[in-house]
Order: C-alpha cells, then structure tokens, then sequence
C-alpha cells in the first residue's frame, strides 16, 4: 500500500485544471450574502450589506446598498474594494453611517442615502473600530475600540522581542465618546475588563454596556451588565452574577433595559432568554421564561423594542425554520410576529416604529436570500430585492424528512436530491454532519456548508442527507441536552438511523456512502470512520479527534467541560471513550483530512494524531493544510480549492471517477 500523503495546499495547487463540477463551484461562490439591514427612521428605505467574493482579488467584499420599500428599487451605494459593513441611520435620517478599513484602520465613514462619496467621520491612526451608535442627538458616537499597541509593545515587534504571555497577552475592548469635527475621541472605560455590546439611552444621558473579563471567546458566557452616566463618567455595576448577561437595549422611553441572560446559569446548552432590567439595577426579570429556545445566544442585537415600548421582536429557530417572534413586556406573553409565516430562514431584520412593518433578509432551499418586506399587520411577505436573481432556478429538490429514534426523540433533517431525481433509482449518498452540536440546518438556500459543495454535489448526482441529531439547536433545552456524556452515541445512531430510512425508501445506494463534517460535524466524522466501515468514503475538517487533549490545547476548554461535565482527569475513561483516536485501528474507510493552519478552536494537532494513527493502520488517507486559515477557511480561493479536494475526493472512492486528468488512480487509491 502506498503511504498517505500530506498536501500543504498553496496557491499552484489551485491552478489545476478542475473536473465535473467546476461550473458549479464558480456558481456556489457568487452566492451573495445579505445582512446589516436597518430601516431609515421614517420607514420608507432601508439599508443593508451585500458581500461578494472575489477570486480574482482573493477577498471578500461587503458593500452596502440601498432599497425603497413601496418601490422596490435598490442600488449599491458603496464600491469601494474595502470593506464597508455596520451601517446605522443617523437620527434625522439624512447619513448613514459605516464601519470601513480604507484608511487601514476601521473608521466611521458617513455617506448620504441618495449616493455620493463616503466621507471618514473619525481619522483615527491607532484606534479600530468595532462597534458604534449614533447618539441621539446625531452630534456623535459612541464606538468601542481595543486597545492599541504601547510604544514599548511597537519597540519589541521591531526588535523581534516580542512575546505572548499565554492568557495575559490581550488587548481590551473600551468605550468611546465621539463628537463630529473633533479629532481624538473621549476614553469612557478604563477598567480591566473587556466590552463588548452597549447602547445609548434615548435622553443621551446615560451609556448600558455588557463587559467580560478578556476578549477570549470563552468568556462571553461570563458578562455582566453596568450603566455609565456621561456627564459624570461614573460606572456602576448593574447585574453581577455568573453566566450570562449581554446585548443590552434600552425602551424607547428609556425605563427598561433588555438583554440576553441564561439568568445565572453557567453551562452552555441551555436556554437563553430575553431579560429586563431597570437602569438602576432593579426589576429583574425573565421575560421569555416559558421560550423553549437559545435567543441570540452568539448573536448581536437579536432583540427589538417596538416603538410603543409593549413588544420585543426577535427571531428564534423552530426546527429546521427561523421564524420572527414577539413578546408582551407587561404579560411575557409570546407569539408569532409574523402571521402565516413561510417555512425558510427570516435573518437579519428590522422594525418600523408602529411595528406595523418590517424588512428581514429571507430565504428558503429554492429561494435565494433578499430583503422581503413583512406586513406584520395583515399577513404576507413582498420581496423587495433581486440580488440572487441570477440563481434563481438552480436550486436542487429539498425534502424535510422526520423520523423517530427507538429512544423516543423526534428527529428531522434535509434530504437533497438532484433536480431530475427519479423515483425507484438508488442514488449515491452524501452525509455531511453539521458543527456546534448545538446549531440545526435549516430550510436556507444552501449552495455549500462549510467546504462541502452542497449543490455541486447533487449536480453530479448525489443526493445529499444533513441531519439534525440530538444535541442539535432550535429543537429546545431537553433535545439540546440529550447528548450530554454522550458524543457519538445517541447522535450517531440518529445519523445512521436516517440512512437506514433513505436506504429502505429506496432513495440511497447502501454501496456508495459517504460521510463529511466540519468542526463537531468533524468529530462525529472520525467517529464513524472508527465504528463503521459502511461508508466508501470520509473527509473531515477541522475534527476533534481525541478529547482529552483537546481539552488542554483549544482555546475554550469550557466548550468541551460542558458536555462531559468533567475536566478530563477527573474522568478520563469517559474522554477517551468518545475520541475516535481511540478506536482507530479499526478504521478500514478512506479519508481526507482538512485543517487550517491557524486554528485555535481545534488546534491542528488533533488533525495530526488522527492522521498519524489511520497511517500506522493502513487505511488510505491525505491530510491537507490551509495556510493562513482559522476554524474556518474564508480565502476565497482557498474555499474553492478545499470544494474541489472533497468532489474529487468522493468522486473518486464512491463512484471511481478520477479526481484530476493529470493525476493517475495509482497515486490516490491503495494497491
């Protein structure tokens, strides 16, 4: 057998001519994102984001754009080949305001609604900005910013005596005041802690922000909530406790502060609810108590006041749907916001005052994400936009399948079939396992997840399984929870057990399987790599392997103590018996191993350890690394390089088409 081989992928690698499907990989990547969607204070426009990937330039490019609601027409308001993102009316609805790194630096920019040159409302040379809010008297901002180098730290990076001191080397996120036409802007917080959301209160008097003690991403389920006058510049502590206490938002009438709060509970799977809070510290309460759902947990500004200050909108997911909500602050009723809501996926959005209207990016599987205009008095939705109108119709069929497992829990997920799926033909099968657990698929259009090129795939005759297992979000707490102590368990007997089902209804050929992940979808990859060989072929991204070290090298141990509710030397047989790398001498299934160089979710090294052990036991495999990558591959032409690696990868050991006319069988299959 000839030995595996490790790809690290640069740029002449790209260059290779592609096989079947390449049409298909330049149609995924003009896919066009939309988010960042406001309203103009009189209702009538809204602005949002578009962002565009660009091979040629290697980048990917969000501008913003602009659309009437009663006419429909929309244009691009900004071209600039930086990025343009975060745009928020100014109060008098006269500017919009954005984040932009033209300058190198993120700045504030203005430009008028009706077209022109940007202009750069801040010139900062040091400061970045990451966030920002008008103040209400359109006179400024308030942006949060990290601290910049010391002139000791710049003294170091030139000598190369730079260093980390791991878990004290951080720059902190401050709040800022920003009047228009002065230079350098006013430092609000110069506490040690780190903030990250805040507002301002309708009186402009008064600042609510939620702050964490360093800016790692464990700690956001530790923050807390204070109050700062501007006057003064006195902080206080408003809500202290453990868990969570974030995205602050004041009422219109400046009485109420809501939030997001798992209400002092510190794991990270159970619900998240909207709370109120008075801006004195009084008031406590969970007004979504009965909310059978994580609100915007990892989510910024997921909750909107109503302009009478009754309701708070917010979207949740709902099985495989993400539906637009509301609830009664006086009762903590819920309901529907949106009536006769369509079954697909309600993203960012925005409220008119009167809540009468309002404007959400929407897709579902055969239809392209744009911004629909939402009558939330009468019913019905109007899209407003065609900024995907060019994948209009490309779409293969998605089907919602549902089944229960022998343990009693409803399980669903998508079932993707090519556009000319016959009834009664068996179909060559793709599994692709989501991340988190604790996300869903949901009824989007989906052209890729990940590095898994969704629609390339049924293209060339795939039909395409992505299950919501147990663990999985939008299915609330108990279905959350299910897999606690229980990674590549019950979920990997739900994933299997859909299999089975596509297998009897005679959809699935059982000769020609696959299975693929990212991140968990990786892990619960190399597990069934180490429990089956019913599958011809695997590819896993960014897996963790082996739990016990993964514990002490990611960069949110938390994130793993979670769902074993141990530290991993105070249980280590439960850790290793849900690591793959301890069952790996039993693989037999060929697999490609993806990872970015610079992941620090799942460092590279549980790639490594798996890769090493399917070598030591013979099974066909090639580890490929991307330069510059994180937990994610977001270089356009890298994304496109890891699409092309997975068609050839499954092209080849499920249907034995070969990966490359320039490569021979010999070099990719074993003797």
């Amino acid at each position: 057998m000839k030995a595996a081989r490790v790809v690290f992928c640069a740029l002449a690698l790209l260059s290779v001519t592609l096989t079947a499907g390449a049409s298909s990989l330049e149609q995924i990547l003009k896919y066009r994102e939309l988010g960042d969607l406001e309203l103009s204070p009189d209702g009538a426009r809204a602005v949002f984001v578009v962002t565009v990937t660009d091979l040629d330039e290697n980048t990917v490019n969000p501008d913003l754009w602009l659309v009437e609601l009663v006419s429909g027409r929309h244009f691009q308001l900004t071209q600039s080949p930086k990025r343009d993102t975060a745009p928020a009316w100014s109060p008098d609805g006269k500017r919009i305001a954005f984040l932009s790194d033209r300058g190198g630096k993120t700045n504030i920019w203005l430009i008028a609604p009706d077209g022109g040159e940007a202009e750069p409302a801040t010139r900062f040379e040091k400061l970045s900005v990451s966030a920002f809010r008008w103040l209400p008297d359109g006179s400024g901002f308030l942006f949060t910013a990290a601290d910049p180098p010391t002139e000791a730290e710049e003294k170091r990076r030139r000598d190369k005596e730079d260093f980390t001191i791991v878990g004290k080397t951080h720059k902190l996120g401050r709040l800022y005041l920003f009047k228009l036409g002065d230079k350098e802007p006013t430092l609000l917080t110069q506490e040690d802690y780190h903030v990250t959301e805040f507002d301002v209160a309708p009186d402009g008097r008064s600042v609510v922000f939620a702050a964490q003690a360093t800016p790692g991403f464990g700690d956001f389920v530790r923050s807390d909530l204070y109050g700062l006058e501007l006057a003064s510049r006195s902080v206080r502590t408003l809500l202290q406790r453990p868990g969570l206490d974030a995205a602050p938002r004041f009422s219109p009438d400046g009485r109420w502060i809501a939030f997001i709060s798992n209400f002092g509970h510190k794991d990270w799977s159970g619900n998240v609810f909207i709370g109120l809070i008075r801006p004195d510290g009084s008031g406590l309460r969970n007004l979504t108590e009965t909310f059978d759902e994580r609100l915007g947990f990892f989510v910024s500004s997921n909750h909107v006041w109503s302009g009478d200050g009754k309701w708070i909108y917010y979207t949740a997911g709902q099985g495989a749907a993400v539906r637009l909500f509301r609830v009664e602050v006086e009762t903590g009723k819920w309901e529907a916001a949106a009536p006769e809501d369509a079954e697909g996926v309600n993203q960012s959005f925005s409220l008119r005052p009167d809540a009468r209207v309002a404007v959400a990016v929407f897709s579902d599987p055969q239809t392209p994400a744009e911004v629909y205009r939402l009558d939330l008095a009468r019913g019905g939705r109007q899209p407003l936009t065609r900024i995907n109108a060019d994948l209009v119709g490309t779409a293969p069929v998605t089907e919602l399948l549902r089944y229960r497992s022998p343990d009693g829990l409803d399980i669903e997920g998508l079932v993707i079939k090519p556009k000319d799926f016959q009834p009664g033909k068996r179909y060559p099968l793709l599994v692709i396992v989501h991340g988190g657990p604790a996300i869903a698929y949901q009824l989007s259009f989906l052209p890729r997840t990940a590095p898994y090129p969704v629609h390339a795939f049924t293209d060339l005759g795939y039909v395409v399984w992505l299950p919501n297992p147990r663990g999985s979000g939008s299915y609330g707490e108990r279905f959350r929870q299910a897999n606690i102590r229980d990674w590549g368990g019950g979920d990997y007997r739900d994933i299997l057990q859909g299999v089975d089902i596509l297998i009897e209804r005679g959809v699935a050929d059982p000769d020609r399987l696959g299975v693929m992940g990212s991140s968990y979808g990786g892990y619960m990859t190399s597990w069934v790599v180490s429990q089956t060989t019913r599958f011809k072929a695997a590819s896993m991204g960014a897996a963790v392997t082996n739990l016990f070290s993964m514990y002490g090298t990611t960069d949110i141990p938390e994130g793993m103590e979670a769902p074993f509710g141990k530290k991993p030397w105070k249980d280590p047989d439960l850790y290793l018996s849900h690591s793959a790398i301890r069952f790996v001498a039993q693989a037999k299934t060929p697999t490609l191993i993806q990872h970015g160089e610079e992941d620090t979710r799942v460092p590279i090294s549980q790639a490594q350890e798996f890769h090493q052990g399917l070598k030591d036991v013979g099974v066909p495999v090639e580890m490929i690394v991307y330069p510059r990558q994180g937990h994610r591959i977001q270089e356009p032409r890298l994304v496109k390089a890891a699409m092309q690696h997975n068609l050839d990868w499954f092209n080849w050991w499920v249907l034995g088409i070969e990966p490359r006319p320039a490569e021979k069988k010999e070099e990719n299959k074993a003797e």
